[in-house]
């Protein structure tokens, strides 16, 4: 045979051909993906604060773990988060110097481009077609849902945590599916790097592999390897868990488990999971994909992506979850119902992996171009939005943080309206009297408290609204810190009043002492009291 003829024929049967094709179109549209959004958001969409300030106080610390997280409400919040991504954070800044900030700008998204790799293979074993496997894969790789969470800030922790999960649950699959056993190590080492990294990616393992276990491996064997699994890595993240339940005791996992609407939900979770989405601008294209997908796969009886999907949206309350199944799911639906139709009216001669490359790389261009990252928002005068929030802080933040470490003192207290204060105690080491951040740890009932004192007290408009607030709460700040212009409150877009300002300067209460375009702060003087 000819070199041409060999080249073309590994292109057309090989690794070349299939998987490398298919991984090569995936990592370029994760990569443009990633490049898109570092081109409109010169600093990270959503914040980190917390976990940088978990970072910096792991490196006070001599790398021990802390009791408590300071400044982030008037007496911290206790230290229970998973600790891995922490340490790594400290030491690249300890050790490179690397800026924590940029640190959440620049790895979340290196990680949303990796876990493509894993979660290809994945996909390839469940669906048993490197085409549909792709098309999964590219799928994941542009579903706004997934990058919110992931692309932004907080994916420094929650991406990490992504990744460690799709590479666990391939070596999960070859384990039960394949049956090697050679896979029963990878798999309990990342199940402790997940435990170690973040609880809610902990617990879809698990559901995940008890799936795998009921589908694949029913055996004594299988029912033994998955056990060996769960308890290898709980026992490799003891050095944390003892840790922290010996600082604070069992019931502060168990207050953590009863907020973020905990497990299942009843009526009201099948509502937000599997109806919502069907309203959302930026998901009902892939949740409508993924659902036909999930039919088909039924209608043709194999149940196990589309019960995989059904439980993890009733069980998790996480849309971005929702979608390591729906994904495969859309992809059965592009792969066998709509590139048959493609093919009849295009023609025979068309192979079908490469119609399925051209679609998929038309389809990712214009959601990288301008589906996934910006849209049009009718609601707000036609303005352009970004699915991803406007970011938590700007240059206008930076600077008045930067006055207030300047010409404050360090036991000065503030209330921050808006997600600034998220980043607050971080930038400032000032304490921030009012922040919901954390505060999972300390149970329900006061993280329901401070999430409503934080909602309300950031949307006021009027002196007399804060001044208000803050005597119901009983909070006595020394300073307010209120945004101007465009604002963010727990993600959703706010624009402050141009009344505000006006209402805070005349008012005895307050007196304005930093104002730049973005930002005003203001002394609290004595409160009226009230009749």
């Amino acid at each position: 045979m000819s070199l041409k003829g060999r080249v073309r024929a590994s292109f057309s049967t090989g690794w070349v051909g299939r998987d490398g094709v298919w991984l090569s179109v995936v990592v370029t549209v994760g990569t443009l993906v990633y490049l898109t959004y570092l081109a409109i958001y010169p600093y990270p969409a959503h914040g980190a604060g917390l976990y940088l300030a978990i970072a910096e106080q792991i490196s006070t610390h001599g790398y021990r773990l802390p009791e408590t997280i300071p400044h982030y409400t008037a007496g911290g919040v206790p230290f229970a988060y998973p600790p891995l991504m922490f340490y790594v954070i400290a030491v690249l800044h300890d050790a490179l110097g690397l800026d924590p900030i940029s640190l959440t700008r620049y790895l979340p998204g290196l990680f949303t481009v990796v876990y493509l790799i894993p979660y290809y293979y994945l996909a390839k074993e469940l669906l048993e077609s490197p085409t549909q496997a792709g098309s999964a894969t590219v799928v994941l790789a542009v579903t706004p849902v997934v990058l919110k969470w992931h692309l932004a800030a907080g994916g420094v922790v929650r991406a990490a945590a992504f990744l460690f999960v799709l590479t666990g649950l391939y070596t999960g699959i070859r384990t039960f599916k394949a049956k090697d056993r050679r896979w029963l190590l990878p798999s309990i080492v990342l199940f402790a790097l997940t435990i170690l990294t973040h609880p809610v990616y902990t617990a879809f393992f698990g559901l995940s592999y008890l799936l795998m276990v009921g589908f694949f491996d029913r055996s004594r064997s299988g029912v033994g390897l998955g056990a060996s699994v769960a308890i290898g890595g709980i026992i490799l993240a003891a050095p944390w868990w003892w840790h922290v339940v010996s600082m604070h005791g069992i019931s502060i996992f168990t207050a953590a488990a009863g907020t973020h609407d905990g497990l299942g939900g009843g009526i009201t979770r099948l509502f937000d999971s599997f109806a919502k989405p069907l309203v959302s601008p930026s998901q009902w294209l892939f949740y409508a994909l993924s659902v036909a997908g999930s039919l088909a796969l039924v209608r043709q009886r194999q149940f196990f992506v589309p019960i995989w999907m059904l439980l993890t949206g009733y069980l998790l309350t996480q849309d971005r979850l929702l979608y390591v199944a729906g994904a495969m799911a859309a992809a059965v639906f592009i792969c066998e119902v709509c590139l048959p139709i493609a093919k009849s009216q295009l023609g025979g001669e068309f192979r079908e992996r490469y119609i399925s490359l051209l679609l998929l790389a038309l389809i990712g261009s214009s959601i990288v171009a301008g589906g996934v990252l910006m849209t049009t928002d009718g609601a707000t005068e036609n303005r352009t939005e970004t699915l991803l929030p406007a970011s938590y802080m700007d240059r206008h933040d930076e600077r008045a943080m930067g006055w207030i470490k300047r010409h404050t003192l360090p036991s000065s207290r503030f209330v921050v309206l808006g997600d600034a204060a998220e980043l607050f105690p971080f930038l400032t080491h000032r304490t921030s009297l009012m922040s919901p951040w954390g505060v999972e740890w300390k149970g329900n009932p006061q993280f329901e408290r401070q999430k409503r004192l934080y909602d309300s007290t950031s949307a006021c408009k009027s002196a007399g609204c804060l001044t208000q607030s803050f005597q119901n709460a009983d909070l006595h700040p020394e300073y307010v810190y209120v945004p101007k212009g465009e604002y963010t409150i727990r993600r959703d877009d706010h624009i402050q009043s141009i009344r505000m300002r006006r209402s805070l300067v005349r008012s005895p209460e307050y007196t304005l002492v930093f104002e730049n375009r973005g930002v005003m702060i203001y002394r609290v003087n004595r409160f009226t009291p009230r009749a």
